[in-house]
Parts: C-alpha cells; structure tokens; sequence
C-alpha cells in the first residue's frame, strides 16, 4: 500500500515521540479472523481496510468473505474502509466493468452495507497485470490504452453518486513503486478528469518506506498538490521475491520509517499497516506483523509502541 517540501531531519528523519503523531492508525489486511486474535487489540488500531472485487456480492465465494470481514470488523468497533478493485470472478480478472455495471455493483454494496461509508473506487490503479497472474489492475495505463487514469476519475464520480455526500471517498489509491515517475504521471493524468476536485488521496508507499527514502513521498505530495493524504497500505516487507529475501529484522526497521513518512507531513492523517497476519512459507509476497502460528515479529514491536526511526539503512 506524498508531501511537497523538502523535509529537515525534526520533520523527517528523526523519531518523534508517539504523543506527537496525530496519524490515525489502523491496518489493512484481508483475514476476518484478525480482530479476534488476542495480539490484534494491544495495537490500539481503530481503522480497518478491506479491498475487495467491486462485484464481489455476485460471487459467493468473495461475498462471504467480505462479510465475515466486515462483520468482525464491526464488532471489534473499526472504522472500515473497502477499497474495490478487479473482479475475482473467473474469466473476469483483468476485465474493467463498464461505468454502468461498476455502479450496479456498488449500489448492491450499499444496500447491505448502508453504514460503511469510507470507499476508495479502486485500489493500487497504476499497477500493471502481467503475466498470466491475476496481480495488478486493469485501470493501469498498460491495460486500458492510454485510458487507465479516465477510467480511473469515471469510477471515482459513480462511487461518491452511489454513496453519497455523508461518504468519504478516497479518490486514488496509488502504488509508487521502485521508478515513481509512471505514479505522477498518473496523477496528472487523473486530475485532469477527476470532477470534484479530490479531498483525499490514497498512497501505497512500499518504496519508500522500505527502501528507507522519502523522495517518492514527497514526490506523490506535489503531484496530488491539496486534499488529505491516507497511507491506506504501507508496512514492512518481510519477504518479496527476490527484490526482498525473508528478513523479518529488516521489516521492522522499515516499520520503524513508516512512522516517521507518516509525521512528515500534516495532509498525512492516516497510516493503514499492511498487514497484520504473516504469510505461509513458499509465498511470494509477505509483510505480517506476526507469523502463521500467531508469535510476535520484531516489527509487531515496533508498531505497538509507535516507534518511529530514521529512515536510513
């Protein structure tokens, strides 16, 4: 899962005490089971983010995981926010619903859900499918020639009509990726389209966070130029491919960096970890805060106790 100037080591680099932030926290992770486990509620989280198919009430497999989220979500009193994306129904993955079938699906939500009232229309945009993998989005510019950024700004118009003016909508929920550059030019392209002009972007900002920089950050804050910043995913890679080897000591001083992007700047007023729960060994990607048989990572640590670093390796 973003600011304009150049920040002075008090802003940036420095750990600040946790009495400073005035960041929301909260997680995003995919696992109804989450809000149970006994190590979730020292965390202190009271924001909670789900991403799930925009048509994922006409699929019963993704309708009832979605519900049992939403339902464990709520009882554990999280503030929730669904970020929708690509269908998961087979033969659709990488299809992008027409304007008219996004929102009959988003109105089916409403209706089940009336008290959910925090949207991002579509999550990590930018991100490219390649491959034969159901990964990344067809909003991406690779996917929708040249079209991704007003598709993009179309699904943003139809979720705030759909769920109306008591909603906060997230207007772009973007990945800045390793090159930043192809995320600002989105952007831009986006705004161009985007009618109201958005009051609250979404950042991804991995990159930065755990490469220990805040030049994608900030380059992502001038782009979006005004509105409320959410980190809606950001945290600590545990492993990621090759790019990233199994290092739950480096995820936590990632963590530790997170916390101190997420004070670099006042539009910042929400911090989403991604994600709680570990992954299991052999998969791809993993950022948990605590691993498949429910112990402590470092970085489990480090997100209890606010523990912001300098972002440096």
């Amino acid at each position: 899962m973003r600011r304009v100037v150049l920040l002075t080591c008090a802003a940036l680099l420095c750990a600040a005490p946790a009495s400073q932030a005035a960041t929301t926290l909260g997680v995003s992770d995919q696992n109804p089971l989450t809000f149970t486990n006994p190590l979730y509620a020292p965390l202190h989280f009271k924001v909670a983010r789900y991403i799930a198919p925009y048509d994922a009430l006409s699929y019963k497999p993704q309708a009832t995981l979605l519900d049992q989220w939403i339902q464990n979500a709520r009882a554990d009193h999280q503030r929730i926010l669904i970020s929708f994306e690509h269908s998961r129904r087979p033969g659709h993955q990488k299809k992008a619903p027409s304007i008219a079938q996004y929102t009959s699906a988003l109105k089916k939500f409403k209706k089940k859900y009336p008290f959910v009232k925090e949207w991002s229309p579509w999550n990590e945009v930018n991100r490219c499918q390649t491959g034969g993998r159901n990964e990344g989005q067809p909003t991406a510019i690779c996917s929708i020639k040249k079209g991704g950024p007003k598709r993009a700004a179309q699904y943003y118009a139809a979720a705030r009509k759909v769920c109306g003016s008591k909603c906060k909508i997230v207007a772009l929920d973007i990945l800045d990726g390793d090159n930043v550059g192809g995320a600002v030019s989105y952007i831009r392209a986006f705004k161009r389209y985007a009618r109201p002009t958005p009051k609250i972007w979404g950042f991804h900002n991995y990159s930065d966070t755990n490469r220990f920089s805040s030049t994608r950050t900030r380059r992502l804050l001038a782009a979006t130029g005004t509105g409320e910043v959410w980190l809606t995913e950001t945290g600590g890679i545990v492993k990621l491919g090759s790019s990233f080897p199994f290092s739950t000591s480096r995820a936590a001083k990632a963590l530790g960096c997170m916390f101190t992007l997420g004070k670099s700047s006042k539009r910042i007023t929400r911090l989403y970890v991604y994600q709680f729960n570990g992954a299991p060994e052999g998969d791809k990607f993993d950022a948990g805060l605590v691993n498949v048989d429910g112990t402590e990572r470092p970085g489990y640590a480090v997100v209890k106790d606010r523990k912001a670093r300098k972002c440096h390796k």
